[in-house]
């Protein structure tokens, strides 16, 4: 009998001690997991990321976990700002997403490995981040600076011919237009800026001739006189009135008022005006918004996309109302010229690169050019040369145009003898435009 009580005594025991020590290590446990966000505070408090990010993986509350694992990559983040890894900290800023404090951050870290690679002599890698980061701190002037630094650069190492091309593009820029006439002077001998840029281009008299003749072609050509939409057209009369006919279900054509107006456009089923003060009128369908232009100023041209207006401010910045699917323009600095088509924007920059609101639109080949059309998903150039390039048609065989048109169905182009040239995507589409003549 006193054996079988020792033995129940025993498993008495070792059960009461399993049990109480599976309590305490569950209670151990429980206090461990209470005290692991002020464990990952304080390492975060004294830049351990490491240790942060170890303690934040064993956090089973899913909801906490993510909010920890957030601030841990944010810290690790400004940690290689500290410590001057810009590209690194660029790339945790963007894994962040619309978290606090990210958009910032990861400008910051942009704009400062912009600066070293200016700093590095990678003028045109600085350039083409501080171009990425719009209107952010002073990007749009380091832009420039990285490109003042390369021509002069260029300069110093007896690259004239480079060099005063890049500063012809600098226009204003510091002392670059002053810069450009005293090259000017090197490579022809005289202040004569169209020799001298000719040269650079490797261009013959005849060639520049040849320019010449298709610039002013190309400055003859009435601009913002005609617009069209889905189902109505527009048109700007001499004395500055427009008149409309077409579907005026929206009012699309309501413009008999409209005075003092100096170029129009339209999209699908608005019609727009730009008044000669500097200020945008417009009518038509509005459920976008596409016609708020009522406080806009100093524009100096506009475009319509189907359901959006752009205008170009005097500044060379671009403004816009409708719909919204397009890119922040807030970025799109130095712009010369705009056009609009379908749900496609484009602009030009005084360099002649282009500026495009959908990257399917986007090619190596839109550079150095003086005009551009768009519709969605593509985009025409128009070169000094006269010949128009696209990703989405091959236009090798044109020459000397001076205007070009993208639609959903086709490609135009007007050459300097007035003479309609045409790409066509769909066969059902094509036109026999061979007997246009002195367009």
């Amino acid at each position: 009998m006193d054996e079988k009580k020792g033995i129940l005594r025993t498993i008495f025991l070792s059960t009461l001690g399993f049990f109480l020590t599976l309590a305490v290590a569950l209670l151990l446990s429980a206090a461990a997991a209470k005290s692991l966000p002020t464990r990952i505070e304080k390492a975060l408090a004294r830049g351990d990321t490491a240790r942060a990010s170890t303690l934040t993986a064993r956090i089973k509350d899913e909801e906490l976990r993510a909010a920890f694992e957030t601030r841990c990559r944010l810290a690790e983040a400004d940690a290689c700002m500290k410590a001057g890894k810009w590209r690194e900290a660029a790339a945790l800023y963007a894994s962040l997403g619309d978290a606090s404090g990210a958009a910032e951050g990861y400008a910051g870290a942009r704009y400062r490995l912009a600066e070293q690679e200016r700093e590095n002599g990678a003028w045109d890698e600085a350039a083409a981040l501080f171009d990425a980061l719009g209107a952010y701190a002073d990007a749009p002037e380091q832009a420039q600076r990285a490109r003042y630094e390369k021509a002069d650069a260029l300069e110093r190492a007896g690259e004239v011919h480079e060099s005063i091309l890049l500063f012809h593009k600098l226009g204003d820029y510091a002392d670059a237009r002053e810069r450009t006439m005293k090259l000017a002077v090197t490579i022809c001998g005289k202040r004569d800026l169209d020799a001298a840029l000719a040269a650079a281009r490797y261009l013959s008299p005849t060639e520049v001739a040849h320019r010449n003749e298709l610039k002013e072609k190309r400055d003859a050509l009435p601009k913002g006189i005609v617009a069209v939409g889905f189902y109505h057209t527009a048109a700007l009369k001499s004395d500055g009135t427009v008149v409309a006919c077409g579907d005026n279900s929206f009012g699309e054509c309501d413009v008999g008022a409209w005075r003092h107006v100096r170029a129009i456009c339209a999209g699908a089923y608005h019609t727009v005006g730009l008044l000669e003060d500097g200020t945008v009128i417009a009518a038509g369908r509005n459920d976008e918004g596409q016609c708020d232009v009522g406080d806009w100023r100093d524009i100096v041209a506009v475009t319509a996309a189907d359901w959006a207006t752009f205008g170009l401010k005097r500044d060379g910045t671009v403004v816009a109302c409708g719909f919204n699917g397009y890119p922040t323009l807030a970025d799109w600095t130095r712009v010369t010229d705009i056009s609009g088509g379908s749900y496609g924007l484009a602009a030009l920059r005084a360099d002649g690169d282009a500026l495009l609101s959908h990257e399917s639109a986007r090619s190596d080949e839109l550079r150095d050019l003086c005009g551009i059309a768009v519709n969605t998903g593509y985009a025409v150039g128009l070169r000094e040369d006269g010949s128009a390039v696209c990703a989405a048609a091959d236009l090798s065989g044109w020459t000397d145009i001076v205007a070009v048109s993208a639609s959903a169905n086709a490609i135009l182009g007007l050459d300097a003898q007035g003479r309609v040239r045409a790409v066509f995507f769909h066969p059902d589409a094509e036109l026999d435009l061979s007997s246009l003549r002195g367009v």
